[in-house]
């Protein structure tokens, strides 16, 4: 190379070195293309077909995330041909995926169709078969939704128009929602309303005993976060270990204690069915916080287990706070056998949280929901639950009746309506009157609108007017007498006609609202009342004079009760002298 150097001129040279400097450049732009186009292939597989977790295994709908138990459309479907059939099929598939109606909510409504083609078996969805099954409390309330599906299925498949009638579209569109409402809030029936505190108490100790003799934690916290905030089964369900925050991480600073947050179920208009609302806040106590860091302990140490890998903190948070091993088992083998992913990349899929169904069964005490599989050891008897003494009978508990309950006993507590309201995770304060009605609370209602008009009634002169001290109880005690000093001057009123002297500092206007003041019909009550309106007006003029922090100290004192009083009495006397 330096003997080629040696043998080129200054200005080859210097073409060479260009060259060179060009040769060097386009590699690097070569490498910064390349760099870019790896930083570009950034989500390549966002608009790729998904894989599907909703399909159909002969007549039956399968959710991978759902129950399949009662998914069997045979009844439905046998009516049909089976172009017929495969094109309702198609159809349901393809209304899931364009977004038009969540998962659950799909299963629901075709259950709902199925049972009642088991009921009144067709071949046709036509307005008779239509107006039989509107007798079912399930098909009438889901009216809505099966007619934007059965109209869907109509305009995007020929062989539907023969099957869909318009008749059968334009009833679904014009019937009412059923009459029938659950009133179980207002029922006295014992085993569905409200659990009284003696029944609550037994739960609660039933709950602890019960953990306490076993160690299952999983199954003493669904318990207890049900007792204490009554959530919804398909809450507690959702929940996630990041969903427990304290210090910095606390969306509410003010809070001294911890916090959970609860996914909201029942939110319109979210982007994902599952966990893709708001999120309820709550701070948590002491005693609950402790378990559910032992739980997290234990439901770390199963995925450890199953999935032959250690798990950093982060991936801790993806975690369900309830799960069991044959429930972290199953999806692993959905997410690598089926959908084609990764388990350890994926901890925060659905899959690995338990059903709804699993969770309100251990609310209700029908079952226990440990973390590990029993299969290798005797399994946990479930408590008996304690006997209510309205009934004579075990307590009967689900999460409805301690929604119920919880809410009944935060309103004897007086949290306002609206803190209730925010507390069930409700946006108006109509939807609490399902969960809450309490006579107590509604005749303090009425009372307040009514007192305006019952207190000159109620707080008014009750007592008897004599016209001479004979006519009085104790016409010879002089302590019974009863006098006002005004302007240096005593002015006899009338006497008390109680057995033991009242030991009042400011006789005698209290007297008046007494039932036991005896008033002279002539005597001047008249100077009471002008005393009276006289001391109001002073305590109105120096608060209006006070400012500031001195209003919150000063407040003027309300003689208006007494005022009634004597206006009352004087009314009265006024009528005795004219019977005379």
């Amino acid at each position: 190379m330096n003997n080629q150097l040696a043998s080129i001129n200054p200005e080859d040279e210097k073409a060479y070195v260009t060259l060179d400097a060009g040769m060097n450049s386009v590699k690097t732009n070569k490498k910064m293309a390349n760099n870019l186009d790896s930083q570009l292939a950034i989500d390549l597989d966002a608009t790729a077909t998904p894989t599907s977790r909703l399909f159909w295994d002969q007549n039956k709908l399968v959710s991978h995330e759902h129950s399949t138990t009662n998914t069997n459309c045979s009844y439905l479907l046998d009516g049909f041909s089976l172009q017929t059939k495969n094109s309702f099929k198609q159809t349901v598939l393809q209304y899931r995926e364009d977004g038009q109606i969540g998962v659950g909510t799909l299963i629901a409504m075709i259950c709902v169709m199925r049972t009642c083609a088991k009921t009144h078996p067709t071949s046709k969805i036509d307005v008779n078969w239509v107006a039989k099954n509107l007798e079912n409390k399930s098909f009438r309330k889901a009216r809505r939704q099966i007619r934007l599906f059965l109209q869907y299925w109509r305009e995007r498949y020929v062989p539907a128009q023969e099957i869909v009638s318009l008749d059968a579209l334009n009833l679904l569109a014009q019937v009412a929602l059923p009459s029938f409402k659950s009133d179980n809030v207002n029922s006295d029936d014992p085993e569905k309303s409200w659990l009284t505190d003696e029944e609550y108490d037994g739960l609660l100790q039933i709950t602890w005993s019960h953990y306490d003799a076993t160690g299952d934690q999983q199954t003493a916290l669904i318990r207890l976060l049900s007792l204490q905030y009554a959530r919804r089964p398909c809450q507690l369900q959702r929940l996630k270990f990041s969903d427990l925050r304290s210090c910095a991480e606390k969306d509410i600073a003010e809070h001294s204690e911890n916090e959970i947050n609860f996914p909201s179920v029942k939110e319109k208009f979210v982007e994902k069915e599952f966990r893709g609302g708001k999120f309820e806040t709550h701070p948590i106590a002491g005693h609950l916080w402790s378990i559910l860091k032992i739980q997290r302990k234990k439901i770390q140490e199963c995925f450890e287990k199953i999935i032959h890998q250690k798990l950093t903190v982060k991936q801790v948070q993806l975690l369900p706070v309830f799960t069991t091993s044959n429930r972290i088992q199953r999806a692993c083998k959905i997410l690598k056998d089926t959908l084609n992913l990764d388990p350890i990349s994926n901890l925060d899929d659905e899959l690995f949280h338990l059903r709804d169904n699993s969770i309100g069964g251990t609310i209700s005490f029908r079952r226990d929901l440990t973390i590990y599989s029993q299969s290798n050891r005797k399994p946990i008897k479930v408590p008996v639950l304690p006997l209510s003494v309205r009934t004579g009978h075990p307590i009967k508990v689900n999460a409805i009746r301690l929604r119920h309950t919880r809410i009944r006993q935060l309103a004897r507590q007086s949290v306002p309506r609206v803190i209730l309201s925010h507390w069930l995770g409700h946006t108006t304060d109509e939807a609490l009157n399902s969960y809450y009605s309490d006579p107590a609370e509604e005749a303090r209602r009425i009372d307040a609108q009514l007192a305006p008009m019952l207190t000159p009634i109620a707080q008014a002169f009750t007592g008897i007017i004599i016209t001479t001290d004979a006519e009085s109880t104790f016409p010879h005690e002089s302590l019974k007498r009863l006098e006002l000093a005004n302007e240096g001057e005593l002015h006899y009123l009338g006497r008390c006609g109680k057995f033991s002297f009242c030991a009042t500092n400011s006789i005698p206007i209290p007297c008046y609202r007494c039932r036991n003041f005896e008033p002279l019909a002539d005597a001047p009550h008249e100077e009471v009342l002008n005393v009276l309106k006289y001391r109001q007006a002073q305590e109105n003029t120096l608060f209006i004079k006070s400012s500031g922090s001195m209003r919150n100290l000063l407040v003027p004192i309300d003689l208006s009760d007494d005022i009634r009083a004597v206006e009352r009495c004087i009314a009265l006397c006024k009528a005795k002298r004219e019977e005379q």
